[in-house]
């Protein structure tokens, strides 16, 4: 930068404009610096000055004597104060006259304040000369005059100021000369950056920031645009000083940042010029993987994956970075991967991490919306959800299997090409397979892991999944629950730091299917009858509690919200022992009265959104009934002389006749059916039944009265006009259909989760299908265990230990089985 002030670099020719450009950019930034730095007497004296090298030259024959402040000092040498010749002229007359030419800034340092013209002192109590640091005092400086210059410079040569006000922010003045580099950086423009590099060797790996960011890692987080001026930087550079280019903080190499921002195309590049740095940890201790697999970047991870092997330090799939690596593909989504990694490492699933970081059990039972318990679907979804297949087969594929027969896989086929084709026309259906897919990868990994832990044969293994499966029971992860409780029967013991069993967390936490399951743990289910927490509250207790925030908004509407607490109170009510329905807990209320209190205000919300919604469907059915009078007393046509209606032999007359009385009916129902929910009482009991039910009925009639009113508006209009003109039906029928259609897109859902909720199946599947359920599993589980005794019968006689030891499991089922089967003759009869 000195060869601005000491004519080392002069204007170019005006026959190269591009080089001009370049240069007056560069000495308007240094002029800029200057002036910044100067006091404002001395500021209004110079501003007028063109270039840098003017500027300097003023502030050299203005201010070259200075005074010494020490009388005793009579010389300084180069080495201490690099780059200032500093030459004692007279010894009766101390003064230091200032040579510029030897400012020639060779690490971009400052000399010593004290070397400086007057002006430039003051910015030496802002800026440490010796280019350790920058204080807030050059904030005092950016205003004014001062601000004025940079915003010039800003339009004259599209200098942006934030960038110029970051770098005379450094923590070191160096970086402030590298701001074209870190610019050229930016914009990928590789032609600037190397004329830079080409004059300062260490350019290329300086650090041109606050963060200590080089060229390199500006020029890798940019994105596809700088990847030629990566490509060029790369091959200027060796492959150690990549490994040395560290940020200040994060200890980021340039491999880290471009997995960061996922710049696939830098990092192969980077990595085909040092696999090192695969293997170069940040301050958090993690690699470049790690990084583009936190930060979402599924192609990024793919391809380091590949390339990082197994047996380099660290090793990246073994110990806590392995654990940590799985974990966070797990977190990612990316069960497909996390299956290949638990099969090619299976001792990942069984490491227990020594900086208490989630196991990926943990990760996984952290994950409920990865699991079709978790996923909420609507009607239509879900049949998609259902019938679609996991992927499109082809009939070769299946012939390979050779358990069908001929007609089966034509069908199979047929079948396969049919949903085929419906992805590719309606784009959702793909993406619902796509779902089912990852929910079946899920309950996989979920499988594998619980089978790797149970491997280990060791005398207890709840250190792998007790807090799995709290922490699944809390979150509603249905099947990791079950698969864990499958596998080890134990693990229903296990209680959380507040002392809640599974049961207990189901219940505060609203986790249906994980309360259904209960169910089917034979007599342990008596066990938790009498359950109670560290409060004395028993379970009927803990059902009085609101439900999460997140659990009560999957039901719109208050009423329905509060309907559904009402379903979850009288469920675990009729699953506890009746003494317990009165007793009281530490704080002495009842199960009924902590109920009433918790949910005090969702009543008055439900009576308000159950009176507005009421009071707008009063008014629609009021119009209806109406219009439909009104039309019933004036006929289409009219009236003969007998009184009788002129079309009243008509077929269209008819159903006008009919459609209108229809309409008139129901829509006064319906009008009825509202008042009745305006002036209910609005009892706590009366939102688990009577309200919704009248909802109901009362947008059943006024769905029937708009179709029928359409109807007979319809008839009337082909008996006024279509006369001998029966294409007249099409448009009628069409428009008819369009408040229809309206009508059912808007408020038939409503009605559908109305309905469901009231009169479906419910929450909480009946102790008929419970006990069916258990017999199927108990009959599967008897038939292998029969196959196993059938398998070992053949082998080697030394196993006949284990032959007898499945033979009293085989006992112990059918007992149970018998008592199952007793349970449902008694429910039967």
């Amino acid at each position: 930068m000195s060869g601005f002030i000491d004519n080392t670099f002069p204007p170019p020719p005006l026959q190269e404009p591009e080089n001009i450009h370049s240069w007056k950019r560069s000495d308007a930034l240094l002029r800029g610096w200057i002036l910044s730095s100067l006091t404002e007497d001395i500021l209004t004296k110079t501003i007028t000055l063109n270039t840098a090298k003017d500027v300097w030259s003023f502030l050299e024959d203005s201010y070259s004597t200075l005074t010494l402040e020490s009388a005793h000092a009579r010389s300084v040498s180069l080495s201490e104060s690099e780059g200032v010749s500093a030459v004692h002229e007279d010894d009766h007359n101390d003064h230091w006259k200032f040579d510029s030419g030897h400012v020639m800034m060779k690490r971009f340092t400052t000399p010593h304040s004290r070397s400086l013209p007057v002006p430039l002192r003051g910015v030496s109590q802002q800026i440490d000369l010796k280019g350790d640091s920058v204080t807030s005092g050059v904030d005092g400086r950016m205003s004014g005059r001062s601000m004025k210059l940079l915003r010039g410079l800003e339009e004259s040569y599209s200098l942006e100021l934030d960038e110029i006000s970051d770098f005379l922010h450094e923590p070191s003045m160096n970086t402030s000369v590298y701001l074209p580099l870190y610019k050229a950086a930016l914009r990928g423009h590789w032609d600037d950056a190397q004329y830079i590099i080409d004059q300062d060797e260490e350019a290329a790996t300086a650090n041109i920031n606050k963060y200590g960011f080089t060229a390199l890692h500006i020029a890798v987080g940019t994105g596809k645009q700088g990847i030629t001026f990566v490509e060029k930087l790369v091959e200027k550079l060796s492959p150690k000083a990549l490994l040395k280019m560290l940020t200040s903080s994060e200890k980021y190499t340039p491999l880290h940042i471009a997995a960061v921002v996922g710049n696939t195309a830098a990092v192969k590049i980077l990595v085909n010029k040092n696999q090192k740095l695969l293997y170069a940890e940040d301050v958090d201790g993690l690699l470049p993987i790690h990084r583009a697999l936190i930060n979402s970047h599924r192609d990024t991870f793919l391809y380091l994956l590949s390339v990082t092997k197994g047996n380099q330090y660290p090793s990246t799939f073994t110990g806590n970075m392995g654990v940590t690596l799985l974990s966070n593909v797990i977190f990612a989504g990316y069960f497909d991967i996390a299956l290949d990694l638990c099969i090619r490492y299976p001792e990942l699933a069984t490491t227990i991490p020594s900086d208490n970081a989630d196991t990926p059990l943990m990760a996984i039972a952290r994950k409920a919306d990865a699991f079709e318990s978790g996923c909420r679907l609507n009607i239509f979804d879900s049949l998609i959800y259902k019938h679609v297949p996991l992927k499109w087969e082809n009939l070769d594929s299946n012939k390979e299997h050779g358990k069908m027969n001929f007609f089966s896989l034509v069908l199979h086929e047929t079948s396969s090409v049919i949903w085929k084709v419906l992805g590719k026309i309606v784009p959702h259906i793909t993406h619902i397979q796509k779902l089912k897919l990852v929910h079946h990868q899920a309950v996989a990994l979920v499988k594998l892991l619980c089978q790797e832990i149970s491997d280990l044969n060791l005398q207890s293994n709840s250190i792998h999944y007790a807090n799995p499966i709290i922490e699944a029971a809390s979150n509603g992860a249905y099947e990791v629950v079950q698969e864990i409780v499958d596998t080890f029967p134990q693990a229903i013991w296990y209680s959380d730091k507040n002392g809640h069993y599974m049961i207990q967390l189901a219940i505060l936490h609203r986790c249906e299917r994980v309360y259904n399951l209960t169910y089917q743990m034979s007599d342990h289910k008596h066990f938790h009858k009498t359950l109670k927490d560290s409060h004395n509250n028993n379970l009927l207790h803990l059902a009085g509690k609101l439900a999460p925030l997140h659990k009560l908004n999957l039901v719109s509407g208050a009423a329905l919200q509060m309907q559904r607490a009402l379903q979850w109170f009288k469920e675990v009510e009729a699953f506890v022992h009746p003494k317990y329905k009165t007793e009281k807990n530490a704080s002495e209320q009842t199960p009924e009265m902590l109920f009433s209190k918790e949910h005090k205000k969702l009543v008055r919300d439900g009576e308000e959104w159950m009176k507005k919604t009421a009071d707008s469907y009063t008014v629609t059915a009021g119009l209806i009934t109406t219009i439909v009078f009104a039309a019933a007393i004036t006929v289409p046509g009219g009236n003969g002389d007998t009184g009788h209606p002129i079309y009243a032999k008509e077929l269209s007359f008819m159903i006008f006749a009919v459609a209108d009385a229809i309409s008139l009916f129901t829509s006064t129902t319906s009008l009825l059916l509202f008042l009745s929910i305006l002036t209910a009482r609005y009892a706590e009991e009366d939102f688990l039944f009577t309200l919704p039910s009248r909802l109901i009925m009362g947008l059943s009639m006024l769905f029937l009265s708009t179709c029928s009113m359409m109807i007979a508006f319809g008839a009337s209009l082909y008996l006024l006009f279509g006369e001998g003109k029966d294409w007249i039906l099409i448009p009628i029928a069409a428009l008819s259909c369009l408040p229809i259609t309206c009508f059912v897109t808007l408020q038939y859902p409503l009605l559908v989760e109305l309905i469901s909720c009231t009169y479906g199946r419910g929450l909480f599947v009946s102790i008929m299908c419970r006990l069916v359920a258990t017999e199927d599993d108990s009959t599967s589980e008897l038939e292998h265990l029969q196959s196993t005794v059938n398998e070992l019968d053949h082998m080697d006689p030394e196993i006949r230990a284990q032959i007898a030891r499945l033979e009293a499991r085989i006992s112990r089922v059918e007992a149970r089985m018998e008592k199952i089967e007793s349970l449902i003759d008694y429910g039967a009869s």
